[in-house]
């Protein structure tokens, strides 16, 4: 069972993006209950520094940009965490959509609705500029309904396959006729909407947008299915089905309330278990951002892209591969896109502002030790701090013997390469690639 102190960090991990050195020591001595506290407060302010990042915001290059160096320097770990996994599940790509500032919008309303209730948050999805154009629902009209929002709607936002028929989905399609993007504001044409009798789900009415979102969001099934995807995010994967039936039941009785359910994950005996603790592999904005915070760097550095670094990784904000998102998992740590990953941590680790000065500065992390420059007190400490529990002792050998003896090391920049050299092993070791 994983300690208090090692619950802490897997609790920032899981519902945020880990924390800074200082933050971390500081919520690890409020404990479990205090950090879970912290996390669930909606009311906090972001961070003032978030309205004076300088990006461009007409380009897809400076919203994905902006969009992860908030993520390093947000207020608001959980409700960013629960925007990225939107993300994930309402998966939108630029590539079709080809507005930048649509995609902007559409991160600004999953924040808006993060934690909200479920339903208001597919209608809102529905009337999405950004996701009309990408499931190309603006424009479908009566005499040839467009099907794939419908499609998507029941089989990956709501309900899951099993749980509606093709005559479902052309049904939907009917109702969700009219609406069409003008100049960008999106219109209702009754000219083009269907507007006769429709059976959906079992259900017959002259439905229209609103109501068959409502009617579909109602179904047991649905749920289920947001219960065991945000189960699989939080927790681990492939929830067991009694645990998916106990928190779709808190989820309905909560009328979908989104923070209900995420606050009855977070504070369940699955998620501090052992088989819970350090079994997720990161996606890549997990490991850019964590280790960001882990080494201790306040603001992204104006020379490194970390758009770019999370996309050789494999996951390219706002332009999924699919309308499935990325599939994660295991897939994250095949060969190229693990090899960037160690790319990522090198070119960290090596960069320097403009200045001179280092981005990351290993002096600090490493000093406050009490055993002064002891190799072994030196990895124990960093690697308590980037890998908790599972650093593992023969593992921490390796490293302090790959290191040198640090005391033996006669000028501060012997030192600092040595440092850096540790930090590399860590970051690049199979156990920091899990949250």
């Amino acid at each position: 069972m994983p300690s208090e102190r090692d619950l802490v960090a897997h609790l920032l991990r899981r519902a945020g993006f880990g924390a800074f050195p200082d933050a971390y020591e500081y919520f690890a001595g409020q404990g479990f209950t205090a950090t879970f506290d912290w996390l669930l407060d909606g009311q906090r302010p972001d961070d003032p520094a978030i309205a004076e990042l300088q990006y461009d915001l007409g380009t897809i290059a400076g919203v994905k940009r902006w969009w992860l160096h908030r993520l390093l320097l947000t207020r608001q770990p959980l409700r960013e965490k629960m925007v990225l996994f939107w993300h994930g599940h309402f998966a939108t790509a630029n590539r079709k959509v080809g507005n930048p500032g649509w995609m902007a919008q559409q991160l600004e309303l999953f924040r808006a609705h993060a934690l909200g209730d479920f339903r208001a948050l597919v209608r809102s999805v529905t009337y999405d500029p950004a996701m009309m154009r990408w499931l190309d629902l603006h424009g479908s009209h009566r005499r040839v309904p467009n099907e794939n929002y419908a499609r998507e709607l029941m089989e990956l936002f709501a309900i899951g396959r099993g749980n509606y028929t093709e005559q479902d989905i052309k049904e939907v399609a009917r109702a969700l006729t009219g609406w069409r993007l003008d100049q960008g504001k999106l219109v209702f044409d009754p000219g083009r909407h269907d507007d006769g009798i429709k059976t959906v789900l079992g259900e017959r009415g002259n439905w229209k947008a609103d109501e068959v979102v409502d009617i579909v969001t109602r179904q047991p099934a649905c749920a289920r299915f947001i219960a065991r995807k945000l189960l699989a995010f939080f927790v681990y994967d492939d929830p067991e089905p009694g645990v998916v039936e106990r928190f779709a039941a808190i989820f309905a009785s909560s009328a979908y309330s989104v923070r209900a359910l995420v606050e009855a994950i977070l504070r369940s005996p699955e998620f501090r278990s052992d088989r819970a603790y350090h079994a997720k592999i990161k996606s890549p904005v997990d490991f850019v951002v964590g280790a960001l915070k882990d080494l201790d760097v306040r603001t992204v550095p104006a020379g490194l892209n970390v758009a770019a670094s999370t996309a050789a990784m494999g996951q390219d904000v706002l332009d999924p591969p699919s309308v499935k998102g990325w599939d994660g998992g295991s897939t994250w740590l095949s060969a190229g896109w693990f090899i960037a990953r160690c790319n990522f941590v090198a070119a960290l680790l090596s960069g320097r502002h403009p200045d001179g000065r280092p981005w990351v500065d290993t002096m600090r992390l490493a000093a406050g030790f009490d055993g002064g420059w002891d190799t072994y007190g030196i990895v124990e400490r960093l690697a308590q701090r980037t890998l908790g529990a599972d650093g593992g002792a023969k593992a921490l050998d390796l490293v302090a013997q790959a290191a040198g003896d640090l005391t033996d090391v006669a000028n501060r920049g012997r030192r600092d390469q040595r440092v850096r050299a540790i930090l590399h092993l860590l970051l690049t070791s199979p156990a920091y690639q899990f949250l």
